[in-house]
């Protein structure tokens, strides 16, 4: 029986260990949706737009009629007051009783201008969820960005560290030939100064490592010391085949970049701001009604007697309906001011949006130069790792039959080492511009905000 408590109680530590070990493991797609749900920047967006949409569901609301209500009231006067119903001053105490009333009106006509401020608060909300989406755009990019920062530098740590270890090796063994009197002091000094170097090179990779976590952990807003990637910087990239063309690329990012739409909407704004100062130039027709009683303890019948509540409020009820227009004769040519200036704005955001395509066409081609020019980089780059890890190999062929001395073994080595650096960050501005061109040419998406704590 205990040892079968011992076996349970095993099993579920090792479940635990397991799942906590699962958790602190990350993806890209992990990183982002963790972001774009705990960043405070976003939280502040998402607040924007729901203010624009309250604002849009208002002007809507505004087209009903008004309706205000006059609450009863009871007043008492003391002293020298006029009686309403005998149109005399009295000395004594006087009670002007209860009034209230319920009141109307409803615009008929204002040149369409209530349809117009809907549609100007309908742009307003579209823009707002564009400059959320632009948002989480912004901030997958940055996460992707680092995630590859802290990808490569733990690629140059690891070569590093293997290139310490090759060397710690070859010290061992000089050490021993220097022993046996096979080989001078100064290979064994010079072999030291270089496993000294090694470890302040992996001090300073592992230092960079330590930066770029820090910096996704921060983007992120996540509550931890450390953290672990999964995915390999090779798998990042997809095969060399794929190609991207100019013209298709910026001819699909119309549609679908934000701040591309945006400029697009304000364009729009401004159309519409165009119309709503137009309609200060036509008239205004209004209805209105309102229909109000009140009660008095100053109101008597023939015999000296008050008046009942009832037969007080049924003779004293006013009521009236009306219709009225108001036409702008002369407002200091505000109007027309405010008219040609809209038209000055909607040619700015015009000429503005052609501004805006034409810098993302110039991005565009500059990208997909530069993801070429990558493409090509690596090619030659691998080219020449493969002839740099030859070259390596002969070299220490010959130092270990004495045909090369340790200080051209160590140059080849170095070079070898900064061939492979070099590959990786290749790598990695590679996987950067394809998923930004992947962006532009509209096959990017978010990953889903699921709960990852």
């Amino acid at each position: 029986m205990i040892l079968r408590i011992r076996l349970t109680v095993l099993v579920f530590g090792l479940l635990f260990m397991f799942r906590v070990q699962a958790q602190t493991q990350w993806t890209l797609d992990d990183c982002i949706a963790y972001a774009l749900k705990h960043s405070l920047n976003k939280r502040t967006q998402d607040l924007n737009l729901a203010i624009s949409k309250e604002r849009w569901q208002q002007g809507k609301r505004d087209m009903l009629p008004t309706i205000n209500v006059s609450y009863p009231s009871y007043n008492v006067s003391f002293g020298r007051t006029l009686d309403p119903v005998t149109n005399s001053f009295v000395d004594t105490r006087f009670v002007s009783g209860l009034s209230g009333g319920l009141s109307s009106s409803l615009t008929l006509f204002q040149a369409f201008r209530k349809w117009h401020e809907i549609a100007y608060q309908k742009i307003i909300y579209e823009s707002s969820k564009l400059d959320n989406q632009q948002t989480e755009y912004d901030l997958a990019f940055k996460i992707m960005d680092l995630y590859n920062q802290v990808l490569y530098c733990k690629g140059a740590l690891t070569i590093v560290e293997k290139q310490q270890s090759t060397n710690q090796l070859l010290e061992k063994a000089i050490v021993k030939k220097v022993e046996l009197g096979l080989m001078a002091k100064a290979d064994l000094y010079e072999i030291e100064a270089t496993t000294e170097a090694d470890a302040l090179a992996v001090l300073k990779a592992q230092n960079l490592l330590d930066q770029a976590k820090l910096a996704l952990i921060q983007k992120m807003n996540l509550n931890t010391e450390d953290i672990e990637l999964t995915a390999p910087l090779e798998n990042a990239v997809s095969s060399d085949s794929t190609t991207f063309q100019v013209d298709e690329v910026f001819s699909v990012s119309q549609e679908v970049l934000p701040h591309l739409q945006k400029s697009k909407l304000q364009v729009a704004t401004s159309k519409k701001q165009l119309q709503l100062n137009r309609t200060a130039l036509f008239p205004t027709i209004r209805l209105s009604g309102d229909i109000s009683t009140s009660y008095s303890d100053n109101f008597k019948d023939v015999n000296g007697e008050t008046i009942s509540l009832s037969d007080q409020l049924k003779n004293n009820q006013s009521k009236y309906i009306g219709i009225s227009m108001s036409y702008p004769i002369f407002g200091n040519w505000r109007t027309r001011s405010q008219i040609k200036i809209a038209k000055k704005e909607l040619e700015i955001a015009s000429n503005n949006l052609d501004i805006e395509k034409q810098e993302v066409y110039k991005a565009i081609k500059e990208m997909v130069q530069r993801y070429e020019a990558l493409k090509a980089e690596i090619k030659l780059n691998q080219v020449t790792l493969k002839a740099k890890s030859k070259a390596l190999d002969i070299v220490q062929k010959k130092y270990e039959r004495n045909l090369v001395s340790l200080y051209e073994l160590q140059l080849a080595s170095n070079v070898y080492l900064n061939a492979k650096i070099e590959h990786v960050r290749l790598k990695s501005q590679l996987t950067m511009q394809q998923r930004t061109l992947d962006f532009y040419n509209g096959k990017f998406t978010l990953p889903l905000t699921a709960d990852i704590e």
